[in-house]
């Protein structure tokens, strides 16, 4: 087992934490290094997580080898996202107040005015619902996730992959802030101010 990689994992989970992005019961996040998953285990406080608590799965039987809790129940969720992804090294699935907002009314986060979304998002799809700790939320999922590195899931939450688990990290809390701004700007008294169709299309091709 890697040390490193639990203490990388404990480090994000607080992370998550500390910005309201995960709590006792939503919320879960994995590392998949050298044939092995590190996982949060099901139904803890991911602020009071230790490495004994930390799931350690094999990557190809899924047979846990270390911690002593279950992993999540979204375990399929991660594994089918490294599966789907072979360059994808981190897995980050919250419930994050706005992107869940979004994903319960099945909608996409997308702008035409907004450069910080367009250049760095284009756009974060809602995928369509499928039961969370089943095979179903990735099958509906998995054309999306091929595609872009946030996307979320209906009726659910947000699935964020990245080359490490502090990419994907990172990509919750931005496409969260990104959401919570054009949720604000879409119910203001006056109308949004697109850009230009060429300045739109300059971030687009980023």
């Amino acid at each position: 087992m890697d040390k490193s990689a639990i203490q990388e994992l404990l480090t994000v989970c607080q992370r998550l934490d500390s910005r309201g992005l995960v709590n006792a019961f939503e919320g879960n996040v994995s590392i998949r290094r050298d044939g092995l998953i590190y996982i949060t285990p099901t139904s803890t406080n991911k602020a009071f997580l230790n490495e004994d608590l930390i799931c350690v799965i094999e990557e190809k039987t899924h047979r846990q080898v270390a911690g002593l809790k279950p992993p999540s129940s979204e375990m399929l969720l991660h594994t089918r996202a490294y599966e789907t992804r072979p360059e994808v090294f981190g897995v980050v699935h919250c419930h994050p107040t706005m992107l869940t907002a979004y994903a319960l009314c099945g909608k996409d986060v997308v702008s035409r005015a907004y450069p910080e979304m367009i250049g760095n998002f284009k756009v974060i799809p809602c995928a369509p619902y499928g039961r969370p700790g089943t095979t179903a939320i990735f099958d509906v999922a998995e054309e999306y996730v091929k595609k872009h590195d946030v996307v979320l899931l209906g009726n659910h939450g947000v699935l964020a992959v990245g080359v490490d688990v502090m990419a994907a990290m990172n990509k919750v809390e931005a496409a969260e802030a990104i959401a919570r701004v054009l949720y604000y700007a879409e119910n203001m008294k006056d109308p949004i101010v697109n850009l230009e169709d060429d300045e739109v299309q300059m971030f687009l091709d980023k």
